[in-house]
Parts: structure tokens; sequence; C-alpha cells
């Protein structure tokens, strides 16, 4: 008898518990309540797919996206290279949607797949149901009768349930599945001719179809851009997702969700390539993670056109998810499959590596925390509890890693996979010291292990280096205002897309007292010489620099020295760099800022 009461009581609670769940309303501020699932937050590592009927001509100029390549022959871009392409190869009267009965996926193995995927180390992955070219890769029956033919690939093409399948695959494999689906349509009639009637008729019955049907663990809403939340009504949908979705408390859902929301809205911000995109210009909200989403090559879906250069190394692909787990955020890494549903050789590759790295370093990955460190200038840094990693990209040619600025006393230092013995740490609070002798540099990045006591203690200022020099670089950069970035250029870091003359970059500095000069290290594109900025020297006033050449393009590098100053104490503050007059299309790129002292 006690055990059925016992029983009734639990039940009793559950209900209770159900009953008292949060209801979401139609409005963002309610919206915001809901808590980005835990598992998203630790995972770090997910692949995009793109997959589609443009997987068929998988063709485009080398800047840009093959899965646009429906609107590239459209507007004849870039010079009409995609419509001549597809002139010369399938005639000028071959529709697009005649692509659709080639788009075959014969060769797929959604089992193979996930095979990867998990092996990759990847914890979930997301695939486009539908793109802007509104085919679905489920048996969507208002996608093909809105256009007046079969669209999508269970009455066309593959004769397969795409979704579905790969779903079951990879939940067998332990990856959480998630779905891209594009807002907006080329070529619907619907959309063309009554946007309203097709957020209604098309829009809302295909998401309601996608959650219900497959109870994705990601949903990742694209196409937004071009038209404000209340056109797409989105903060209904959302709220509709939120309160029937039968995974709602696990479903994390991103940003995408009209134009100017990026990085306000949802459970995490998405960047692109180091861009916020289409965003109000605030910049992302600090309570939420955020997700970079980027191919293996440039483009998304598989473009023919792109040869082995273009495609990232395996250091450069595992590196990216080091430096965006660094600053808190997940790597969403792209592949992009050939039509009869193989992933290329090249990109399976890069997605062993990763596996491989991680399989050895994934302690240093999952469920961390941002670097607590303002630069570290081997490599990159993440946490834990009472531990930080540091994962050391240059391996010091004296084997004596020096740590920046950690306070915390350090218990034990030891190498991921490497002898199991515990490194020799010297030196003091703020300027560790650790020898590297007994360990090998390993492939890609080597991770070392610090315990300490308690929390991380961190004096976040950028000091000089032993040799006297300060070395400010863009990962180390805070950034505010819209259009600047962080971007890789021929293998290097720079600050780029300095195209708004109210945009800012600062690092915080401990200078001690001396004399020193300014040097910064810049690529300027003919035709945007003539800019002036000033940099703000904390204690020293400011220093002004007029472009009065270009170095010859936004790669070609020189140093130049702004001006020298002095500092009569140690002084810690903001050095800022800010531009007084823009001409041209940008600024200028910086790869660094340099601070040397002036001896004698």
């Amino acid at each position: 008898l006690i055990g059925i009461l016992f029983a009734l009581t639990l039940v009793q609670a559950n209900v209770s518990t159900a009953q008292e769940s949060v209801i979401y309303e139609d409005d963002w501020e309610s919206l915001s309540e809901h808590t980005t699932p835990q598992w998203f937050r630790d995972a770090k590592f997910g692949i995009f797919i793109h997959w589609g009927v443009y997987s068929v001509p998988a063709f485009c100029d080398t800047s840009t996206y093959s899965e646009w390549y429906q609107y590239w022959c459209d507007t004849n871009a870039h010079g009409g290279l995609e419509r001549r392409f597809h002139e010369e190869n399938y005639g000028v009267d071959f529709e697009y949607h005649q692509f659709a009965p080639m788009f075959k996926a014969e060769m797929w193995n959604p089992a193979k797949w996930a095979e990867l995927f998990r092996r990759s180390g990847a914890r979930y992955m997301v695939i486009t149901s539908k793109h802007h070219d509104g085919f679905c890769l489920w048996p969507s029956k208002v996608a093909s009768e809105v256009r007046g033919y079969p669209w999508n690939s269970v009455e066309t093409g593959p004769g397969r349930d795409l979704i579905a399948e790969l779903f079951e695959a990879c939940r067998g494999e332990g990856v959480r599945p998630g779905l891209y689906y594009s807002f907006m349509e080329w070529h619907n009639p619907l959309y063309e001719a009554d946007k309203p009637r097709y957020v209604e008729e098309v829009m809302f019955p295909q998401v309601k179809e996608l959650i219900q049907r497959y109870e994705p663990e990601v949903f990742w809403p694209d196409g937004e851009w071009d038209h404000p939340d209340t056109l797409w009504r989105s903060p209904e949908l959302l709220a509709w997702i939120y309160n029937n979705a039968s995974n709602s408390e696990e479903l994390a859902v991103n940003d995408r969700w009209g134009r100017g929301l990026r990085g306000q809205v949802g459970d995490y911000s998405t960047t692109e390539y180091g861009s916020l995109g289409n965003s109000s210009g605030e910049g992302m909200r600090p309570d939420r993670p955020f997700e970079e989403c980027r191919g293996i090559g440039h483009s998304f879906a598989f473009n023919r056109a792109e040869d082995y250069d273009i495609y990232s190394t395996r250091t450069e692909c595992i590196r990216e998810l080091i430096d965006l787990v660094s600053k808190g955020g997940c790597l969403l890494l792209d592949i992009g499959p050939t039509a009869d549903g193989r992933i290329p050789v090249i990109m399976q590759d890069r997605l062993l590596a990763i596996g491989r790295w991680l399989e050895v370093n994934g302690e240093a990955i999952y469920g961390t925390d941002a670097s607590p460190f303002a630069a570290t200038p081997w490599g990159r840094a993440t946490c834990r509890d009472d531990a930080i990693y540091l994962h050391v990209y240059e391996w010091p040619a004296d084997d004596m890693l020096h740590v920046p600025g950690l306070l915390s006393p350090i218990r034990s230092a030891r190498v991921l996979g490497g002898s199991g013995s515990d490194l020799e740490v010297s030196g003091a609070p703020g300027s560790w010291t650790i020898d590297l002798d007994p360990e090998h540099p390993a492939a890609h990045a080597t991770v070392i292990r610090l315990d300490i006591e308690g929390a991380p203690r961190i004096d976040r200022s950028i000091r000089p280096d032993r040799d006297g020099l300060i070395m400010l670089t863009p990962d180390s950069a805070r950034i505010k205002g819209v259009d600047m970035r962080v971007e890789t250029r021929d293998g290097h870091r720079n600050l780029g897309w300095w195209s708004n003359v109210d945009d800012l970059a600062s690092w915080t500095v401990t200078i001690p007292a001396g004399r020193y000069n300014i040097m910064i290290e810049e690529a300027i594109a003919p035709g945007s010489e003539g800019s002036k900025i000033d940099v703000k020297i904390p204690g020293g006033g400011s220093l002004r620099h007029a472009i009065t050449e270009s170095t010859g393009s936004w790669d070609q590098y020189r140093l130049v020295t702004l001006g020298e100053f002095e500092l009569d104490s140690e002084t810690t503050g903001d050095l800022v760099i800010t531009c007084s007059y823009k001409h041209g299309d940008a600024v200028m790129n910086i790869r660094s800022i340099r601070i040397e002292p002036i001896n004698g």
C-alpha cells in the first residue's frame, strides 16, 4: 500500500510539474525566457550539410556559394559566369526545376554519413531541409502543390525521405540531428505574389510538419533578412514551436527570425565566416552562446570549381574549432555532398582529422568555457572549473612556455596525450613558465592541462614579452561597431572589413615606464589610400596616421612606424584605434600593432 501511495504521489508531482511548465507568448520578451539547452552549450562542434537540387550543377564563382546557383543564373552574376556555364552545359531553355530528377542520391548511405559524423567528434548535425530554391528533402505536399510540379525528394529525384533516414542514422550514432529551413523561396509563385499568404499556407505548415514529424534538436531558420519579423510572424511561430515541440527543453533555436534580429533573439547567435551579418548592429548577447558556420571549402554546397588550395587544411580546421571555443563559441563546419550522395574524400579527410585530434584532446573542448586570458601569443586557451587548457600552436624554440597574466598558483601541468609526466613549473603568479623539454609538439595543436588552485584569477592586460615587445593581435582585440571583424586571409589573421568610420578596436595593455615606438602592420588596396586613423595610448596621448599610399592590395602588408611616446610610470589602460576619415572602400587591414621599447 505504501508503495502504491508513493507511486501516486510521483504521478501527481509529474502532472503538477507539467501544468506549471512555461507557456510562451508570441512576443520576444516571453520567448527570451526559453533556456539554451545545456547540451548545446557543451557540444562545441557540429556538422552543417548543404545538399539538394543545386548539388547537380554544383558550380559557381569560387568567391561565393553554389547553393545560390539559380539566383546567380537569374541575375547574370559574376560577369555571367554561371549563366554561360548553364547554357553551354544544359541549354538555353533548360529550367532549374529540371535538375530535380537528376538529383538521385543513388550512392547515398545515411549510415555511413552518421558514422563519419560520430568519428569526427561532432555532437550534432544540421541539414538543409529546404534551401532558398524551395526544394524539400522530405515529402512536403505543399511544396509541389504550390509550384505545380514535383518539388520534394519523395516525389522526384531520390524517391526517399532523406530527412527521416538521416535522422534515424544519426540518432543511432549518438549525433543529435537538426534542421535548416529557409523562410524565403525563389520562383515560388505564391511567395512572389502574396507573401502573407505564403507565410500562412506554405511556411507555417512546413515548419510545423518538420517539428512534429522529425523532432529536431536544432532548428536553424535562414533567408529572413529581407523582411521584418512581423511579415514572417516569427514570434507567433517560435511560440508555437516552444509550446508544442515534444522536446522543447532540449531544442536549440538560432537567431535568424527577421531583418536586424541576428544576435538579439533565439537560443544562440550565429556568425557566418566571422560576420554577424544582418544584425541590428548591437552585437551578440553575452548571456547566449554563439555558433560560427563556415565551409571546409568556401562554398557551403559542393562547388566543382573549387580546387585544392581553396579547401582548409587539417590544421586550419582544427585550429578554427579551437579558436571559436576559446571565444566561447561553437563551430558548425559545413560539408557539401555530391548529387549522388557522396561526401567528397577531401571533406571526409578533414572531418576524420578533427576526430583524431579530439580523441586525445576532447576534454579541452567539450563543455569548456572561453579563454580567461586577454592574449595568448603561442595559441589559444579554454578552461573548466579549476583546469586551464593551453592550446599551443607555436612551440617555443627554447621549450620554455610563458603563461601571461595567470595569478592562480599552478598545482600541476601535463600534456594531453603526452608522456603522462608532470611538467616543471617555475616563476611566480602573473609570470609562470612551463618547461616543455620532456615533451614534443603534437600535430595541429599541443594541449597542456594546468590544474590550478580554485577558479582562474587572471590579469587580462597584455604585457611585454621577454624582449619587452607588446604585440597586439586581431584575435585579442575588442571590436565595437558594425562591419569590422577578424578574418583569415592568406593563412593569417587580420582585422578587416573596416568600412564603417565609427568602428573601432581596443586592447587593454600594461606598459612599463620608458620610451616606445608604435608600429602597425597594415594593408591598403589601391583607391583606399587617404584615410586617417588615430591611436589613443593609455597615459600617453594619441598619434595620428595619415595613409598616403596603398600597399598594393588587401593582402600585401607593410610595417609602418606611427611615432614614439614616453611613460614616466607603469600604466594599465586601453589602447584604442579609431578612424577620423575614411577614403575608398575601407580603411585598412591590420595584422598587428606593436609597442617596442626604445633602448638607450
